[in-house]
């Protein structure tokens, strides 16, 4: 089973063709109602829902009973012990606790919709009607994150100071890393309109996630040093002599080459850095971690929860509780605790940021040169 997508349907839609490359119905009009649907879900979302429906079909595919028909006659067929076997199959294939739920809420919401007008009702009772997941429910995992410790021995194994800035930045921000090629210049605030007391600014964000793929935009907090850190790399040779974009279209991050920086190469010099350090794991989202971590054991509210409500809309979360992973207490909780006492162990932010740019600043003279093929080094 393989997830095509259609170029002559504007926009494009996904098509699932079993191992005849023929279109499995049932499936394809399963994912084409999600793409219709007025909840919007984000492309990367329709995405994985595709993705799990297809491993299901593959499963039905190599099925010793069910492989004998069409991937649409086995879905008409089959019950609750075939989901079972699929669920078994899963976790034989090593899949946690949490991805194995997350397929099974998949299938639920497919055979669910078999029932439904929509579907032209091809099955008279949903397979689930009246019962709960059959699968063990995920336990809550503390998500991983780097200290400023791990930070600054992150960046030092970085051979230029953009791969360090827009770390840094990550670190700083909490952005995406698909949300860092979309911040312009013109984005930053300008340190000369604001008092020299103020540590820290607004930053508007073109976010990722929002409904159907939309642009969700957001604003978070950035800090009077990594603004500082932008405003140094801004005046290097290869962002300042770059004319290439309109000065109100210029994104804030250019490569080596003076092109934009993407999500992949990010990833790529952060997995680079990595192998060149004592630490066992650093990636572009551990980074984020990392901001949110900080941002609760700062000083930008008067309480936890104050906190967990900046760290809310600084991350671009729409529920409070998915923001409460990174406490593991619920938010009345945060709360109770505050009164009784109040957090002890209070960091600046800024001094963080700060910390990071004194140890970890690399001068354009201590980089690398550049070498363009056809271009004379200079």
């Amino acid at each position: 089973m393989d997830i095509h997508r259609s170029r002559t349907s504007k926009p494009p839609k996904l098509l699932l063709l079993d191992t005849s490359e023929r279109v499995a119905v049932l499936p394809t009009n399963f994912i084409q109602s999600l793409e219709r649907s007025p909840r919007q879900m984000a492309n990367g979302t329709l995405e994985l829902y595709a993705g799990r429906i297809r491993d299901f079909c593959s499963f039905l595919e190599g099925h010793n009973v069910f492989g004998q028909v069409r991937v649409d006659d086995a879905i008409l067929a089959i019950g609750l012990p075939v989901l079972d076997e699929f669920y078994r199959s899963c976790i034989a294939r090593g899949l946690g606790k949490s991805t194995v739920r997350g397929y099974e809420v998949v299938l639920k919401m497919f055979t669910d919709w078999l029932t439904t007008e929509e579907a032209n009702r091809v099955k008279a009772n949903p397979i689930y009607e009246n019962l709960a997941y059959r699968t063990s429910k995920p336990s809550k995992r503390m998500p991983r994150y780097l200290t400023v410790d791990d930070v600054v021995t992150l960046l030092l194994g970085m051979h230029w100071e953009l791969h360090r800035l827009i770390s840094h930045f990550i670190f700083d921000t909490g952005l995406r890393v698909s949300e860092v090629p979309r911040v312009l210049k013109k984005d930053l605030p300008l340190l000369e309109q604001y008092p020299s007391t103020q540590m820290y600014f607004p930053l508007f964000v073109r976010g990722s996630k929002g409904r159907g793929g939309e642009i969700k935009e957001r604003y978070t907090i950035i800090s009077r040093a990594v603004l500082a850190r932008l405003n140094r790399y801004f005046k290097t040779r290869t962002y300042f002599t770059n004319h290439d974009w309109p000065e109100g279209d210029k994104p804030a991050f250019l490569n080596t080459y003076g092109e934009l920086i993407t999500a992949e190469a990010i990833q790529k010099f952060i997995a680079d850095a990595l192998a060149r350090t004592r630490l066992s794991a650093a990636s572009p989202h551990r980074l984020r971690h990392g901001t949110a971590y900080s941002v609760m054991k700062s000083e930008h509210g008067k309480s936890l929860l104050d906190n967990l409500v900046v760290l809310q809309r600084a991350l671009g979360h729409n529920q409070l509780s998915t923001t409460e992973i990174y406490t593991h207490i619920p938010a009345p909780v945060l709360q109770r605790m505050t009164e009784d006492g109040g957090p002890s162990d209070i960091r600046f932010r800024f001094e963080e940021a700060q910390t990071i740019l004194d140890v970890t600043y690399l001068p354009e003279k201590k980089q690398p040169k550049v070498r363009k093929i056809g271009i004379r080094n200079v």
